[in-house]
This record gives C-alpha cells, structure tokens and sequence, in this order.
C-alpha cells in the first residue's frame, strides 16, 4: 500500500512564486519538483532530502508547505513555528541527519518548554519522511 505524497506538485509551484516574489532563485525548487514527480522516481533517501529542503524554504518564505506543517501543531506550537520559523530554518539547514533529539534540543535552547518543541520535531519529521 503506497501512501499519497505530504508534500504535492502544488506546494512546490506555491513556493516558486513566493520565492520569485522575493526576488530569489528557483532553480533548486524547479529541479526539486522534477526529482520528486518526474518521470524516474528518485531514491527515498534523496526524495527526504529534496523534502527537507523544501521545507527549510517553506519557513522562510511561508505558504501551503508551512501550512501542512501547521496543521500538525496546536496554538502554541504554530505561534512558536511563526515567532522562530527563520532561526528553525538555518539550523535544520545546518542538520546533517535530521531526529527529533536535536531538533528538541534547539528549540529549547531558544526558550521553547519541552512539550512544544517535541510536537513540533515530531511535525517537522513527520512531514520530510
């Protein structure tokens, strides 16, 4: 039994014209599209890391990729995503391999009690796996 994609063709077009009304470069988020819905299927641990980038790009510049994120989370958890979204970004940037151990630990570190940083490690893995 396969399951449907977290992530869609849709949210990936999503964030190229929000990262193109920033002035960036899509490149990346163009060839990302293309590694996960083109016609030869990437391997699994390629596709996490496709994913993960996407989602390191979705907190920087928001839209439905964040949103799919948020759904996961309570109130307090969406408002700690919204209030260190960036910081979060340019450490899992930084993350070679992606857990929740170090995800928490960060988090925590910027002041997050413990129970919403596990929800929003266990959100952030749940989506990119």
């Amino acid at each position: 039994m396969t399951r449907a994609p977290v992530i869609t063709g849709s949210d990936i077009d999503d964030l190229v014209t929000r990262v193109r009304r920033a002035a960036g470069d899509t490149t990346e988020l163009e060839a990302a599209k293309a590694t996960l819905f083109g016609p030869a299927n990437a391997a699994p641990a390629h596709a996490r890391l496709v994913r993960q980038r996407l989602l390191t790009v979705a907190l920087r510049h928001g839209g439905d990729l964040l949103t799919k994120l948020l759904t996961r989370l309570g109130p307090r958890e969406i408002a700690v995503v919204r209030r260190h979204a960036h910081r979060l970004a340019h450490f899992l940037e930084g993350l070679e391999i992606w857990s929740a151990k170090p995800i928490m630990l960060s988090l925590m570190r910027s002041g997050v009690p413990y129970i919403e940083a596990e929800s929003i490690a266990f959100a952030i893995l749940l989506l990119v796996w």
